[in-house]
Formats: structure tokens, C-alpha cells, sequence
């Protein structure tokens, strides 16, 4: 056999722990929400009422809150009242960290598997196939060509 030159089996081994590690902090995330989220972004924007004498006229503008959210493909918004507000935010808000820490646990999923494969690579021997009448590289080898015969291993 072959050893191919290759990466750090132990400084891989190593950013493997370290990126393990990292899923504690989005794994606690998602194991202590226990309360109810709501899907979307709650946002308040400024709105004119229309009256002549209001002070939205001058710049002042009304709070109004919403949700937005997508579905089926479209982002809807829906009217939030204010004895609402408190609770929708929240839930919100609670959707919104567990979603950021998902994400973060994906790309530390496929950093782990990206790893993994890199370790694999730099463990695996490649296998020396000899022609025959030729030694094998690393020596020692009796082996044939693939088509002429016996394999140069032993059982």
C-alpha cells in the first residue's frame, strides 16, 4: 500500500472537536424555547390618519404594528392590535433565534461532515497496483496486473 500525502489526520481531528464544540450554543437555544414562537418578523411602521388637525401631519407619525410573514410563496402582512403587540412580538422575536440557531446548526452539520470526509481522505491508503515483473512501490509485493492474475494481498 500507498500512503498518500495529505492533510493532519490530528489538526483535523481537531477542527472537528472544535466545530462540535460550537453546536452547544444553537443546541441550547433550541432546547430551552419552550414558549409558543410565531412565524414572521413583527415591525412597527409610522401611518397617517387623515385628519386635519392630527400631528401626524407634521411628521409625527402613528405607531402601527404588523407581522410579516411568507406564505405559500408571498409575504403577507397582518395587522397586529396593541393588546396583541407585547405577546406577538415576543413570539416573534423567540421565532427569530430559534431559526438563527438552526441555521448556525446546518452549517455546522456540513462543516462536520466536510471534515469528516477530509479525515477519511487523509486516513485512507491508496492501493498499489503493480505490472507485472515490477516491484510494487514501498516494496515487499508479489503482486500481478488486475487482469493477469492473483492480488498482492494476503488472507
Amino acid at each position: 500500500m500507498v500512503r498518500s500525502k495529505g492533510e493532519d489526520a490530528a489538526a483535523l481531528r481537531q477542527l472537528m472537536a472544535r466545530t462540535e464544540q460550537a453546536r452547544e450554543r444553537p443546541l441550547r437555544v433550541l432546547f430551552s424555547t419552550r414558549q409558543r414562537m410565531v412565524r414572521g418578523s413583527f415591525v412597527v411602521l409610522g401611518k397617517k390618519c387623515g385628519k386635519a388637525g392630527c400631528v401626524c401631519r407634521r411628521g409625527q407619525l402613528h405607531p402601527t404594528r404588523y407581522l410579516w410573514a411568507s406564505e405559500q410563496g408571498r409575504t403577507r402582512m397582518v395587522y397586529v392590535s396593541a393588546a396583541q403587540a407585547a405577546a406577538v412580538k415576543a413570539g416573534a422575536e423567540r421565532y427569530q433565534r430559534f431559526r438563527r440557531a438552526r441555521a448556525e446548526l446546518v452549517k455546522l452539520s456540513a462543516r462536520t461532515v466536510a471534515l469528516a470526509d477530509r479525515l477519511q481522505q487523509a486516513l485512507t491508503d491508496a492501493l498499489a497496483v503493480t505490472v507485472a515483473g515490477q516491484k510494487e512501490e514501498g516494496g515487499g509485493g508479489e503482486g500481478r496486473t488486475s487482469s493477469g492474475g492473483r492480488a498482492s494481498h494476503r488472507r
